[in-house]
């Protein structure tokens, strides 16, 4: 999603930076399609897609 032929990987990672912090309230459902919408990935891409949305509850915390 981030990593395209013709574009540098950061250029990529800012997109997915930036449409993330406009999903924070949506579903893992939601947000999935939402990313892949708003990376214009809908109709597929030339290489394989990987996506794993992951919800964390409240109490959890990263080690």
């Amino acid at each position: 999603m981030i990593e395209r032929r013709d574009e540098d990987i950061d250029t990529g990672l800012t997109g997915l930076i930036s449409t993330l912090t406009t999903c924070t309230d949506f579903s893992p459902e939601h947000l999935a399609d939402a990313l892949l919408a708003r990376l214009h990935l809908t109709g597929g891409a030339g290489d394989d897609i990987a996506l794993v949305v992951v919800r964390l509850n409240g109490m959890t915390r990263p080690c």
